[in-house]
């Protein structure tokens, strides 16, 4: 007896769901974050990816590093993560996109041009304000083997504790009078940079308009905001986005109120303005100008005996001349603040220690000692952060002053670091005559009562003289302090 014939529906619908199944299973093995480890077939089939999260110094945010080892077109990535699925979706969607315009133009690259190459770089810092909003700035640089380079900035805020994601129409009350207020701050600030004044582009202004897209890249610190604004205002492409430091105390007026800053003086009435202060009879009578001479001179040797002065000491460590340099300074019941470089501090990191467990303060020389002022905002974020980063995890310390290289310094470099800036008044010139008596001489002729000396423990000339140099300022009355310490 002949078996019934099947119908033909059921193997149509027994091929559908074989498909279906394929498709699914293809769907599953490539889908981001199925692994921690991902083939990126846009270049190389052998490339892969890694990603890892790890927790932050700042609470509820995490760090997610992405790491392409296609050795056409490498990529580092990292980018912050938070408890709030809105602020993780809107980096991560930025961040796709930067991945994907990369990737996008080296395959047109490709087509004309032999074996190109490309990397994208993406680092980001965080800020933090005392209301506990946080600032990220997100830096993404990218370069080509046909000499096409390019850098942005975008900010993103959080507040971790509510989600809020403030924009600067929210800093400012939504107020378009206080929008108005602040754009001729930030003008201001232009026109009062000397690095920027020969460079401002004709009609620069309507980048600095009253408009609240025009400020859209901000990072919010205690003293400031920080603007990071339109590369189109200036005429010098390496300076990318020009950035404006505007204090908070300038502009508290026009702030919310979690934002205003304490240090701003209150509001006067005209008449109060206009109104001579009035001496009391006890402020004459313990003026400078009626003091008795013998009571000046004892308020002479008062401040005679508390002269302070910072020593400071750049480029290091050195594994022969920074232990010689401590060892005197040990000695003396001295502190002093070493402004280090990152891939010294990598190279020396027990010396890089001992500076740390013997009590000094420690400073950021950048990584590789460049000219900042030279360099696009991408690549100064990068000697700054990549410096910090190896010096808190080497010595368990941060550090807490920053130190440009050759003191080449402007408006902008100032935007791009959140820790203080320090320079000198007092330069030994070590590092060019390498002759222990001229630098006694040099802080013989320049000290000063708050005085910050520059001098290099990397020549061994500088550890030679150092004795010399710190008997002479003990027996000038001066103690010696940080510059933190010289600064509160």
């Amino acid at each position: 007896m002949r078996k019934p014939r099947r119908k033909v529906w059921i193997d149509f619908a027994f091929s559908i769901a074989i498909i279906t199944l394929t498709i699914a299973a293809i769907f599953i093995v490539s889908s981001p974050g199925h692994k921690k480890e991902q083939k990126n077939n846009s270049t190389n089939a052998t490339a892969s990816v890694s990603i890892e999260s790890i927790e932050s110094t700042y609470p509820g945010i995490k760090i997610v590093t992405e790491m392409s080892n296609d050795k056409k077109a490498p990529y580092a990535i990292q980018y912050p993560q938070s408890t709030h699925n809105q602020f993780n979706e809107e980096v991560l969607s930025y961040i796709n996109n930067e991945r994907s315009h990369f990737l996008k133009r080296m395959d047109q690259l490709s087509k004309v041009k032999k074996d190109p190459t490309g990397e994208l770089n993406i680092s980001f810092k965080t800020m933090q304000h005392k209301s506990g909003h946080y600032s990220f700035v997100v830096v993404s640089g990218t370069n080509f083997s046909d000499g096409k380079t390019d850098m942005t900035i975008h900010s993103f805020h959080l507040h971790p504790s509510t989600g809020a994601m403030h924009t600067i129409a929210d800093v400012l009350n939504r107020n378009p009078e206080h929008l108005a207020i602040l754009s001729s701050h930030v003008k201001d600030a232009l026109m009062a940079d000397p690095s920027l004044q020969t460079k401002l582009a004709n009609g620069y202004d309507k980048w600095v308009g009253p408009l609240w897209s025009n400020f859209r890249e901000y990072a919010l610190t205690d003293d400031a905001i920080i603007f990071y604004l339109n590369s189109q205002i200036v005429t010098d492409p390496t300076i990318g986005q020009p950035t404006v430091s505007v204090p908070l105390s300038s502009i508290n007026s026009i702030l919310m109120k979690a934002y205003q800053s304490e240090d701003a003086p209150p509001v006067k009435s005209e008449e109060q303005i206009l109104k001579k202060p009035e001496k009391s009879s006890d402020q004459e009578e313990n003026s400078e100008d009626n003091q008795k001479p013998e009571e000046q001179k004892t308020s002479n040797a008062e401040k005679t005996t508390s002269k302070r002065i910072a020593l400071t000491f750049d480029d290091g460590p050195e594994p022969k001349v920074t232990p010689q340099i401590l060892e005197i300074l040990k000695r003396h019941n001295a502190k002093a603040t070493f402004f280090m470089l990152g891939s010294r501090v990598e190279y020396y990191p027990d010396v890089a220690a001992s500076v740390q467990q013997a009590g000094h303060e420690l400073g950021n020389h950048t990584w590789n000692h460049p000219n900042l002022v030279k360099l696009q905002s991408a690549r100064v974020m990068i000697e700054i952060q990549k410096t910090s980063n190896i010096i808190e995890q080497v010595t368990g310390q941060k550090a807490t002053a920053f130190r440009p290289p050759y003191g080449a310094v402007n408006q902008r470099i100032r935007g791009l670091s959140d820790m203080p800036i320090v320079l000198w008044d007092v330069d030994t010139l070590d590092w060019q005559h390498h002759d222990p008596q001229k630098i006694l001489e040099k802080v013989k002729q320049q000290a000063k009562d708050g005085s910050i000396i520059l001098m290099h423990d990397i020549h061994q000339s500088t550890a030679d003289g150092l004795d010399d140099v710190l008997t002479y300022l003990e027996n000038e009355g001066y103690s010696f302090v940080t510059v933190s310490e010289l600064h509160q």
